[in-house]
């Protein structure tokens, strides 16, 4: 069993999950015993240039931009050993726990959540920002239905990734990669978070994904090259409007997908017209 980690100002009690650079942790302050999250480099990656600079970007992009939907950075400790971000501590459940208890969410409880982390992408877009990891492990729902974007790991500024894009790095999760990202001479934009949004509001809406299910390679073909599947053949009961918004977040070509701010727009006229039917998040 790994020892706790020994941060200095925290007591670190549970690991609550994290990534191949990172763990999270719930954690309680030494001085005056409040809970938060501490994210911290694995030991491996404590001495990797490149996994410091991730984090140092992950500090960056919160300290710059603060929302409502947007997870709160309260310290960074990232230019000396050990690195490490504290975040609020957040009740609720990730929208990943929610599908897999529910399967899929009725069309209004989906566009309310989908407009939120839209909100909190507008802001990071203003700013100057790509989160570059939106998917449902990454959107969380607090109390009262609140849904908060978390986890800015892999977040940065166009263009600031081009040299290890095209050394091969994959920066993303995969199944929620934008097909200008899975190619040979990838492209840097922000409307890949929209993209990435758009598969996670068919997966909130269908309980499957856009495209066949395959290995790395095998998924990267299908965004670079397929359409997505029709929404419309999953889910007949969509409400007017909603599949035609999914079908332009998942467009191929990104001069056809909306920008953030102009898609909360769009989100708010569908939200208001589906209020009525909407359940509990």
């Amino acid at each position: 069993m790994m020892a706790v980690p020994n941060i200095p100002g925290y007591q670190l009690l549970t690991c609550l999950g994290g990534g191949m650079l990172t763990s999270v942790y719930s954690a309680r302050t030494v001085d005056d015993d409040l809970t938060c999250a501490v994210k911290l480099l694995r030991p491996d990656w404590q001495d990797q240039p490149i996994a410091i600079k991730l984090l140092q970007r992950e500090a960056r992009a919160c300290l710059a931009v603060r929302h409502p939907h947007l997870v709160e950075l309260q310290e960074a400790h990232v230019t000396s050993p050990p690195y490490f971000l504290v975040m609020k501590m957040l009740p609720g459940e990730s929208l990943r726990r929610r599908l897999r208890r529910d399967y899929r969410l009725d069309s209004a409880t989906a566009i309310w959540i989908v407009r939120q982390v839209a909100e909190a992408l507008a802001a990071l877009h203003r700013k100057g920002f790509i989160h570059g990891d939106v998917k449902p492990d990454n959107i969380r729902l607090v109390t009262a239905g609140q849904a908060m974007l978390l986890d800015l790991g892999f977040a940065h500024r166009p263009g600031e990734n081009a040299s290890l894009l095209e050394a091969g790095y994959v920066l993303g999760t995969v199944n929620y990669l934008a097909p200008e990202l899975c190619g040979r001479e990838p492209k840097d934009d922000q409307r890949a978070d929209i993209y990435s949004l758009g598969v996670t509001l068919f997966e909130m809406l269908t309980g499957q994904m856009p495209y066949p299910s395959g290995d790395l390679e095998e998924t990267l073909k299908h965004h670079q090259a397929d359409d997505a599947t029709d929404i419309r053949s999953l889910n007949v009961d969509l409400p007017a409007g909603l599949a035609e918004i999914a079908q332009r977040m998942l467009d191929r070509d990104v001069s056809r997908r909306p920008r953030a701010g102009a898609l909360v727009g769009e989100l708010i006229n569908l939200e208001i017209a589906t209020m009525g039917r909407r359940k509990s998040a």
